[in-house]
């Protein structure tokens, strides 16, 4: 009887794959440190999707109702930060910088103002960030939330019954 083949490759590709993994956590883990340093603050989520896109979530960073401009100033300092400090820059194809709140007596999951600001690998690269910016800034104008209604009145639009 011939013994069975023993498969010394299963257990290799798994330690190797595990290791990639600790390699990406600890490099998350040491961007997120990083950016807390940088940025004085300590409410900051990192992850990556799919090995292309990075996103960086600040809570409570700034006011709910900040300006477009000063989003949009912040978010791209966050990126460019990112394109330099984080060492799995060049594997990615987009930064994201999101936004999120949570109230004072909130224990969940923050809540977003806006959509995440987003700035391409080639841009933060080569420095040409001023029509991604104008972009980014547009796109936050037209996501401000609108102004809550009158409690007071009706204004719904839906024909009465």
């Amino acid at each position: 009887m011939i013994p069975p083949r023993r498969r010394p490759q299963a257990p290799l590709l798994a330690a190797i794959i595990l290791a990639f993994g600790c390699v990406d956590a600890y490099g998350l883990l040491t961007l997120r440190r990083a950016l807390a340093r940088e940025f004085h603050h300590e409410e900051i989520g990192v992850s990556v999707t799919d090995g292309l896109a990075l996103t960086v979530t600040f809570v409570n960073q700034l006011p709910a109702d900040a300006p477009c401009d000063t989003l949009t100033a912040f978010a791209l300092r966050v990126a460019s930060f990112v394109s330099r400090t984080y060492p799995g820059f060049d594997t990615l194809q987009v930064v994201s910088v999101a936004f999120a709140h949570r109230g004072p007596d909130d224990s969940g999951r923050p809540t977003s103002a806006h959509l995440p600001f987003r700035f391409s690998r080639d841009a933060l690269r080569s420095g040409e960030l001023a029509a991604e910016s104008a972009g980014a800034e547009a796109l936050c104008a037209l996501d401000v939330p609108e102004p809550p209604m009158d409690a007071g009145r009706d204004t719904s639009t839906a024909v009465p019954p």
